[in-house]
């Protein structure tokens, strides 16, 4: 027999032993109930499928009907087309024609467009990388600003300090001549005028016409003017420690001064002026001195101000070697002697004086 889908049923098949199986649990009249119902939805759908085919074929048609009625038509309006243009009524033949230049116009616009559309974009991605390039040229431009602001601003506070300085530094150039020119006409006798230069140059200047002219200094009044630079020096070190004692800065006197021949090539009065001067200079001063510019003026302005005294003897290993000799009270003190060990030596002793 058959199965209700259709599919032949052997005996002793699977098929056949699977549907005799389903009898025996269901029994034979749900098996034709279920059988039933079913064969009445196979006609049904059997119905409208073929209502559906009906459908589709119909459509079909009609769009082939369609088809063919839009391509008459578009024959039609090409034959009219070509009839107008071909019409020998003048205004009918420049109207299609102008149509069709129209229509032509409109395709290259159309193309154009399409050009312009594409340009367009690749313009407005150009237009985004400017903008952002400009941005950032914006925000180094604010920085160099900035930057420019505060090298205007540095160069400003340099200017104002360098000017500052070379006020400071004029001033003290000229509060050292004036006191230069004081120590100086203290000790000379001549009317000369000491000047420094901006580059600290001494030199002497006469005016006794009005008119301030350069002398020629002899080696005693250039002696006299550099000890007077010198004693300037040391008061305005002085005048400038006692304004920075809260800093802690030793006073100038703390350090000693060493003078090497200070009254060489002066007569006696410029020689008691210059000893009169430079026990002033600093509380500890060490002055280096000849025996022959050891004379009265020097050791009587000198004397009373010594704290300590030496004399450097000179050991000399030429056999032939003249001595020469200091004499202090009752003691002689060398300065040249034959050397004892044919070596050439100094050496320095302390002089007591009772």
């Amino acid at each position: 027999g058959r199965c209700i889908c259709g599919a032949e049923l052997k005996e002793g098949g699977n098929g056949h032993f699977h549907v005799k199986s389903l009898l025996r649990k269901t029994g034979s009249s749900s098996v034709e109930e279920t059988a039933i119902r079913m064969g009445a939805q196979i006609d049904d759908l059997e119905k409208q499928a073929q209502l559906f085919l009906e459908m589709i074929n119909r459509e079909q048609q009609r769009i082939y009907q369609l088809k063919t009625s839009l391509s008459d038509i578009e024959m039609n309006l090409d034959s009219i087309e070509e009839i107008l243009r071909k019409d020998p009524n003048e205004d009918i033949s420049g109207l299609q024609k102008r149509l069709d230049e129209i229509e032509a116009r409109i395709d290259d616009l159309n193309r154009e467009q399409g050009a312009n559309q594409k340009e367009i974009s690749h313009l407005n991605t150009e237009i985004d990388l400017v903008v952002k390039q400009i941005a950032k040229q914006k925000q180094n431009e604010g920085r160099q600003i900035l930057a420019q602001r505060r090298i205007i601003a540095t160069q400003d506070a340099i200017d104002i300090l360098t000017e500052v300085k070379n006020r400071q530094e004029k001033q003290f150039r000229l509060q050292l001549e004036k006191r230069v020119q004081e120590i100086f006409s203290e000790i000379s006798v001549t009317p000369y005028i000491p000047k420094i230069s901006e580059k600290y140059e001494l030199t002497l200047v006469e005016n006794t016409t009005g008119i301030e002219a350069a002398v020629a200094a002899s080696t005693g009044e250039n002696q006299i003017l550099s000890l007077s630079f010198i004693a300037s020096i040391i008061d305005k070190v002085r005048e400038w420690s006692e304004k920075k004692k809260i800093m802690m800065v030793p006073d100038s006197s703390t350090f000693p001064i060493v003078m090497d021949s200070p009254f060489g090539s002066l007569d006696a009065n410029s020689r008691r002026h210059i000893a009169q001067t430079i026990p002033k200079l600093a509380n500890q001063l060490v002055v280096l001195v000849t025996k022959t510019q050891w004379r009265e003026e020097v050791e009587s302005e000198i004397m009373e101000r010594i704290g300590k005294e030496y004399v450097l003897t000179y050991y000399s290993s030429k056999t032939n070697c003249e001595e020469d000799f200091l004499q202090i009270g009752r003691e002689k003190y060398y300065l040249t002697r034959q050397s004892p060990n044919g070596f050439e030596y100094s050496e320095i002793v302390e002089v007591e004086r009772s």
